[in-house]
Order: C-alpha cells, then sequence, then structure tokens
C-alpha cells in the first residue's frame, strides 16, 4: 500500500509520462502553451479595458482578467490539451479553483510590489506579474489538477 503511494507521487511529479512517445509529449506541451498564451491575452485585453479604458483599480482589474483566463483555461487544457477524462467534475473545479487561487495569489503579490511599492506601469507590471503566476498554475495544473489525465490523449 505504501509503495503503491510512493509510486503514484513520483509518476505525479513527472511532467511529462513515461508512458507516453516523445511526439505526444511535445504535442502536449506545445498545445498547454498555446493555451496559455490564449489565456494570457484574455487576461491583458480584460485588464486593459477594465484599468485604462474604464479607469477602474489595477487590482480589481487584475483579478477580473485572471479570471476570464482562467475560466477559458479550464475549459480548454480539460478539453483539449490533456483530454482529462475525469468525470468527478466539481472535485477537479475545486483544485482548479484553489491552484488559480494560488497563482492569483502570486500575481496580486507581484502587481502589488511592481505598481504600489515600485511605481512601475500598471500594464508592464501585470505582464511580469503574468509570466509568475503561469510558472505556478502550470506547475499546480499538472501536478494538482489534470493528474488523471489519459496517458495517450494527446
Amino acid at each position: 500500500m505504501q509503495l503503491n503511494k510512493i509510486q503514484n507521487i513520483r509518476e505525479n511529479i513527472t511532467w511529462l509520462n513515461k508512458n507516453e512517445s516523445i511526439g505526444v509529449k511535445m504535442i502536449k506541451l506545445f498545445k498547454f502553451f498555446i493555451v496559455g498564451g490564449i489565456n494570457t491575452l484574455i487576461s491583458l485585453v480584460v485588464f486593459y479595458l477594465l484599468n485604462k479604458v474604464l479607469g477602474i483599480n489595477h487590482m480589481i482589474s487584475s483579478v477580473l482578467g485572471y479570471a476570464s483566463g482562467m475560466t477559458n483555461s479550464y475549459i480548454l487544457n480539460k478539453k483539449w490539451t490533456f483530454k482529462d477524462t475525469d468525470n468527478r467534475i466539481f472535485i477537479q473545479l475545486i483544485k482548479f479553483i484553489a491552484v488559480n487561487g494560488i497563482s492569483l495569489g502570486v500575481n496580486l503579490f507581484a502587481m502589488y510590489m511592481l505598481v504600489d511599492l515600485s511605481h512601475f506601469d500598471s500594464m508592464l507590471s501585470q505582464i511580469i506579474a503574468t509570466a509568475f503566476s503561469t510558472i505556478t498554475n502550470f506547475i499546480g495544473s499538472r501536478l494538482i489538477v489534470f493528474n488523471s489525465i489519459s496517458k495517450n490523449a494527446a
């Protein structure tokens, strides 16, 4: 029993499953980056419209922009990138929201440090903050949210 738990942990830590061909691994990685690019674009457009056009506070704009990208992320990564077949959608959504909540916290901390303390431009700061939150989100999505993916899906 304990050995099985250790093996499961080891498998979850390995981002690219050993049972997949290199082609399948590269396709998943490519899809993840495409989805990430789309999410980032959605987040930045919403942030820009709210903050620069409508004059809404940069923190509120950041949260709403992030939520827009996050919604797209769940749908595209579940259905297209990982072809996840886990039917426990409620549990998976809880994990997804938790991982994204942590990623959002990273984003907001970076925004606070860059805009409020260092007085950087809010748009440039949002781009930098997005890089940090993307790394956090990638690790959490693979290890926690989409860890029951179909091994051969590409």
